[in-house]
């Protein structure tokens, strides 16, 4: 009896390595491709994800689900190849190009419905805005996006961000800054401006 009940932990429901790429691929590629600042990095990190994925199958408990199980690892490859390629090429940040912007923004520069955290991001009634949103951290240049999505989205401590990236604090708050207000400018010009709140 011992083993009839242990056996569906062995094999928990959703893990079907043969299907990964199928089920998951675009997802993961996606999810790299906004924190990394090319698309053969993020193809290079996922395949890495994959077979570390596969390597480590069998520790897969079940208690979340298979995709995120398998963004999980792939988030700690996305930081492993941001901390390798700063070592080697050093700072990402370039003091000439910080994406210096001629409109301040005057609020936090993200929608305001992200302001509120909870569990917007996979909420199905704010897909309109995750679209939006995702438009616009695409346009935003390297390593703005990178710096910002790894801080404000992913909630990764200033201090990794900024070893990560191989800026200073200053440098990082500034980039922040500047891509959220070009974010904000990016949305607006798409979508125009969203109603003020009243209150």
């Amino acid at each position: 009896m011992p083993e009839t009940q242990n056996e569906p932990q062995i094999e928990a429901p959703g893990l079907e390595p043969s299907l990964w790429v199928e089920r998951h691929g675009s997802v993961m590629f996606g999810y790299a491709r906004l924190r990394l600042p090319s698309a053969d990095m993020a193809e290079e990190a996922v395949q890495e994800a994959l077979v570390a994925a596969w390597r480590s199958r069998d520790s897969f408990a079940g208690r979340s689900s298979e995709r995120t199980w398998l963004i999980g690892i792939l988030r700690y490859k996305i930081l492993d190849a941001l901390r390798d390629r700063s070592r080697r090429f050093g700072s990402l940040y370039e003091d000439g190009d910080t994406g210096s912007d001629p409109y301040e923004s005057t609020g936090s520069g993200i929608a305001p419905a992200c302001a509120g955290g909870g569990d917007w991001w996979s909420d199905p009634d704010a897909s309109s805005l995750r679209r939006m949103l995702r438009e616009g951290l695409e346009d935003l240049p390297e390593p703005m996006r990178t710096a910002l999505v790894l801080r404000e989205i992913d909630g990764i401590p200033g201090k990794t961000v900024c070893e990560i990236l191989g800026v200073t604090e200053t440098n990082l708050w500034t980039m922040i800054h500047r891509a959220k207000s070009r974010l904000r400018r990016s949305i607006s010009e798409k979508y125009g401006e969203p109603e003020s709140e009243q209150g």
